[in-house]
């Protein structure tokens, strides 16, 4: 969406079944399209990737903006990118509100680098996804990262595979050769497959989905296969079964690329029970809330919690899940998604599941 507003200047139309993160991106670029008033409020909320993409964008698009959100989103990591996009000569300062930003044409970014323009997108890739998706606006042709360890690195070689038409160089960081339009949100069917293996009385159908997909979450098909998940495909649809498990699962999971998976991967965990340690989690603290500490002190009953240094060990304790039990989401939609496989556990908030799985509860409800 972000991409063809860059590019041809069009806001695509969205339908009432769409996430809350597309809906606040709609109503940003409707907003900055059709703006009036000085400066314009741009209020995205508790989109974090609508927070970092339409930063450079602001920037570059002439105009006063006031670019903010909730008192969470506002204390997420965005100052490596707002340094980068000061060091080309952008107008932006930090107010109580969000960032107030005097927004210009800019000249090539070539014309002040020699090489590439560089950025620290260690805490998230979301900050050199921005540029990509502002390059034309930037006159930028070559990104340069400066650290070797880029969380969620898959989603920017998304982004390179959407903005094909005015290629980005990012050394060390291949634009897939896959189209990008495999259809299914992997991250979504994360719960599903757990809910297989809590209740393999059920087979499960997910589609569209595409085991040719180049999301990173994709990966979950492989991990399931160990916890004696059958995974069969067929056209645009995945067929999950889950078959009895001889001994308690042990598993080392690598999810520097795959954080959004680890709050529903956790709390199967603890109901499985199985042990599970997840490595390079320290990016899980600038999520829609701190998620390590969240799991950590809400699983407690259920399983024991070790954090050390960048690893998280989840042991279940195969306890039954106490009568009334209650769990805060901390309007995080990837907790609520957790804690909905404890059967008959009571949310305080499900509504913040419209930000990126409007329909999980009618699903959930339907089974």
């Amino acid at each position: 969406m972000i991409w063809s507003w860059v590019r041809k200047g069009v806001v695509l139309p969205i339908s009432p079944a769409d996430c809350r993160d597309i809906v606040i991106t709609h109503r940003a670029l409707t907003a900055i399209s059709t703006s009036g008033q000085s400066p314009v409020t741009i209020d995205v909320e508790d989109c974090g990737a609508a927070y970092r993409f339409l930063m450079p964008a602001l920037a570059a698009t002439p105009g006063a903006w006031l670019l903010t959100g909730t008192p969470r989103l506002l204390q997420r990591p965005i100052l490596p990118l707002v340094e980068v996009l000061r060091g080309i000569g952008a107008d932006i300062e930090q107010v109580e509100q969000g960032w107030l930003i005097q927004g210009r044409v800019f000249r090539p970014v070539e014309m002040f680098h020699e090489t590439s323009l560089p950025i620290d997108a260690s805490q998230s890739s979301q900050m050199a996804s921005a540029l990509v998706l502002a390059a034309p606006l930037l006159g930028l042709r070559t990104l340069h990262l400066t650290t070797p360890d880029i969380p969620s690195l898959s989603y920017l070689r998304m982004t390179l595979a959407c903005t094909r038409d005015w290629l980005v160089e990012i050394p060390g960081v291949e634009c897939p050769e896959t189209p990008i339009g495999a259809p299914g949100d992997w991250s979504a069917a994360l719960f599903w497959f757990a809910y297989a293996r809590l209740h393999p009385e059920h087979t499960i159908v997910l589609s569209p989905l595409s085991l040719e997909s180049i999301q990173g979450d994709s990966v979950i098909y492989r991990w399931f296969k160990m916890l004696n998940v059958v995974v069969s495909s067929n056209d645009l649809s995945v067929e999950i079964a889950a078959k009895p498990l001889e001994t308690m699962p042990r598993l080392v999971l690598d999810v520097r690329d795959h954080l959004d998976t680890v709050p529903v991967m956790s709390a199967l965990a603890a109901l499985l029970p199985a042990d599970i340690t997840f490595q390079n989690v320290r990016n899980l603290q600038y999520k829609e809330s701190d998620r390590l500490h969240a799991l950590a002190t809400q699983l407690q009953p259920y399983a024991q919690i070790t954090i050390t240094d960048n690893e998280l060990r989840v042991i279940g304790k195969g306890q039954p899940i106490a009568a009334g039990a209650e769990f805060d989401t901390l309007h995080d939609h990837r907790l609520a998604m957790a804690f909905l496989l404890f059967s008959d556990a009571k949310l305080n908030d499900t509504g913040c599941l419209r930000k990126s799985y409007p329909e999980l509860i009618s699903q959930l409800f339907v089974k």
